[in-house]
């Protein structure tokens, strides 16, 4: 009966996901039902040995490749152009050319580029933001809306949950795992989130590339 109700626990999660998104959070939840059943028992974040730094708010990351940015030029505004970040790290704007983007701060961008239109624009004022990240978290099992989630700031866990609708009416808050790729190794991590509910936790921060997996009620 047990192996009956994972299976058809499964199979309606694959279900309520289809979507956009649907093959992908499929691949993603057989991973961490993959993860979560290789002989974990209980839900204590210290027996998954939580490093310290997972509780530390990090800066917002640098520009990277697949990233899409809005260039405005305020003094010639027909130049405005939207770009996608290129795997060589480069965009191609008007009159400079290929500029390198990945590696720095939107902030540090506009400021480069600002000095190269001195001599190009009568006002060289140019304005960087970042409009879609590449970097992402995938938010899976009992949530509104499983999805991708975009990381645009720093994030906590939780967040990445709110940000995918919250917990659906099937979901233990009290069981909820972060699947981690380090060093070629999945690292699992989990987390009661009925203590952050209650504001008696710890923020766990996500990294890019983070699956996360609400678990259901068993009742």
């Amino acid at each position: 009966m047990k192996s009956d109700n994972q299976t058809m626990n499964r199979n309606g999660f694959a279900r309520r996901v289809a979507g956009p998104f649907g093959g992908l959070l499929a691949c993603l939840t057989a991973v961490a039902l993959a993860v979560l059943g290789s002989g974990c028992g209980g839900t204590d974040p210290e027996a998954y040995n939580i490093p310290a730094e997972a509780f530390q708010s990090r800066p917002s990351s640098t520009l990277t490749a697949g990233d899409v940015i809005r260039v405005s030029y305020p003094g010639a505004p027909e130049m405005n152009l939207t770009q996608k970040i290129r795997a060589n790290g480069k965009v191609s704007l008007p009159m400079v050319g290929d500029i390198s983007a990945a590696g720095r701060t939107v902030s540090g961008l506009q400021s480069s580029l600002s000095g190269m239109y001195v001599n190009q624009l009568q006002d060289p004022t140019v304005l960087v933001s970042l409009e879609e990240p590449a970097a992402a978290v995938y938010v899976s099992g009992e949530v509104v809306t499983p999805g991708k989630v975009a990381l645009d700031r720093p994030m906590t866990a939780f967040q990445a949950v709110m940000e995918a609708g919250g917990f659906s009416k099937l979901a233990n808050p009290r069981e909820v795992y972060v699947i981690r790729t380090e060093g070629g190794k999945q690292q699992r991590y989990a987390l009661n989130m009925a203590d952050t509910l209650g504001g008696g936790s710890q923020a766990f921060y996500v990294r890019p590339y983070d699956a996360i997996y609400v678990k259901a009620s068993k009742w």
